[in-house]
C-alpha cells in the first residue's frame, strides 16, 4: 500500500501556499472585473468560479472540506484522550464537533438563518447591516471564557498557533465583516474594489486560520502529546 508520509509543517506550507494561490487568483480576477471594467462573459464566469466572497464555487468548496478534514482530526485527537482518561479531553472532542458545524454552516449557511431574528432585535445597519454578527459575538466571547484554562493548559508554542489560528478565523468572519458592514453603510459599494478587496482579505483570514489549528493538532499528534497534552504547567520555585 502506497503510504504518503507528511510533516506539520509540510502540511502547514502545502495548505497555506493553496489559501494564497486561491485568494491570489479571486483578486486578479477582482481587478479584472471591477478594477478595469472587462466584461467579457468567460472572465465573468471564470470570476464567479474563483471569488472567494461568492458561494458554491471553487474557494467556498475548499473552505468547507478545510474544515471538514480539521474537524474529523481535531475529534479523533480527542478521541484518542479520551481513551486516555487525558485532562481537558472534552474540549479537544467539543472543538471538533465545533470544526463540523463551521463546515456545514460553509455549505448550507447555517448563519443566514439567523439574520431575521437577530434583524428584529439589532437593526440592519451599521456594523450589523448582516445581523448574524450580533449573534456570533456573544458565541465567541463564550467560547473564549469556556477554552481560558485550556489554552493556558497547552504547550506555549501550540497555545501561541491556537490563540493565531483563532484571531485569524474570528477576525476575519466576524471583525473584518463589522468594518465591511460599516463601510457598506456608509455608502461604499459592495460591488466596488475598495470592499472587494477587503472582502478578499476578510475570506483569506477564514481559511488560514484553520490551516493554523490544524497545524497545531498536527503537531501536538507527532510528538506523542497524547495524555499529557494539555497537562498543567509545572510551577518553577526560585
Amino acid at each position: 500500500m502506497l503510504e504518503v508520509s507528511v510533516t506539520p509543517r509540510q502540511l502547514l506550507v502545502a495548505l497555506l501556499t493553496a489559501v494564497a494561490a486561491l485568494s491570489t487568483v479571486s483578486y486578479l480576477f477582482l481587478l479584472a472585473t471591477v478594477g478595469f471594467g472587462v466584461d467579457a462573459g468567460p472572465v465573468v464566469a471564470a470570476r464567479k468560479f474563483v471569488d472567494v466572497n461568492a458561494e458554491t464555487n471553487l474557494p467556498s468548496w475548499f473552505s468547507a472540506v478545510l474544515l471538514t478534514v480539521v474537524g474529523l482530526v481535531t475529534f479523533e485527537f480527542g478521541r484518542r484522550l479520551l481513551v486516555a482518561g487525558a485532562r481537558w479531553r472534552w474540549h479537544w472532542v467539543f472543538l471538533g464537533v465545533g470544526f463540523g458545524y463551521l463546515s456545514l454552516d460553509e455549505l448550507v449557511g447555517l448563519h443566514e438563518k439567523l439574520v431575521a431574528p437577530m434583524t428584529a432585535v439589532v437593526g440592519d445597519g451599521g456594523v450589523f447591516r448582516y445581523a448574524w454578527v450580533a449573534a456570533a459575538l456573544p458565541a465567541v466571547v463564550l467560547v473564549a471564557l469556556l477554552y481560558a484554562r485550556f489554552l493556558l493548559a497547552l504547550p506555549r508554542r501550540a497555545a501561541a498557533l491556537t490563540l493565531l489560528a483563532g484571531a485569524l478565523y474570528v477576525g476575519g468572519s466576524v471583525g473584518l465583516e463589522m468594518v465591511a458592514n460599516a463601510l457598506s453603510d456608509a455608502g461604499y459599494s459592495e460591488q466596488g474594489l475598495f470592499l472587494g478587496t477587503l472582502q478578499a482579505l476578510e475570506e483569506a483570514c477564514e481559511m488560514a486560520g484553520p490551516v493554523v489549528f490544524l497545524h497545531v493538532v498536527a503537531g501536538l499528534a507527532q510528538r506523542g502529546r497524547v495524555v499529557d497534552v494539555s497537562a498543567p504547567r509545572p510551577v518553577v520555585r526560585g
